[in-house]
């Protein structure tokens, strides 16, 4: 699943809180952070369909749910600062919502990583074989070239 822009959301995040002391550039922030969620709730609802235990599915289900009220809180106070930019208590929640927010990301890639430990597995076995099967014709390479010493005065091309 490609969830590139997963890693975005707290970024955003991050730049909601630099920018309480700037909030005219909440309102762009929080449009970019709403459109990633949404390309993050399709990719979630597909990777929910297609992991295998079902728990993980609904784990990845719900984890991305949380983290789109997460997000939904963190737009409204950035809404919120924008009207009062001077108002310290919303600053202060803009800041604890952020921080949920970078939380509740850290939770859905976990649930990710969860489903994906299957296709791990035959990724690292892949790679596993790859090198065998390099280590080999990197050794065929050097028999037949005859550079390898024989222990005896058969010939590559025997066992070959």
């Amino acid at each position: 699943m490609p969830v590139n822009f997963l890693f975005l959301l707290p970024v955003f995040s991050f730049q909601m809180t630099k920018s309480v002391t700037n909030p005219e550039e909440l309102g762009g922030l929080a449009s970019q952070m709403t459109n990633d969620y949404g390309h993050l709730a399709l990719q979630g609802r597909m990777a929910a369909a297609t992991a295998e235990p079902e728990e993980i599915g609904f784990q990845i289900r719900t984890r991305v749910q949380e983290l789109g009220h997460g997000c939904i809180f963190l737009v409204q106070k950035a809404g919120a600062l924008q009207i009062c930019p001077t108002d310290s208590y919303t600053k202060r929640e803009l800041i604890e919502c952020a921080r949920a927010v970078t939380e509740k990301v850290s939770l859905v890639l976990s649930a990710l990583q969860a489903g994906n430990k299957g296709t791990q597995a035959c990724i690292t076995a892949a790679s596993a074989v790859s090198g065998i099967i390099a280590d080999l014709d990197t050794t065929i390479m050097f028999a037949t070239a005859g550079t390898l010493n024989a222990e005896n005065n058969e010939s590559f091309a025997d066992h070959r």
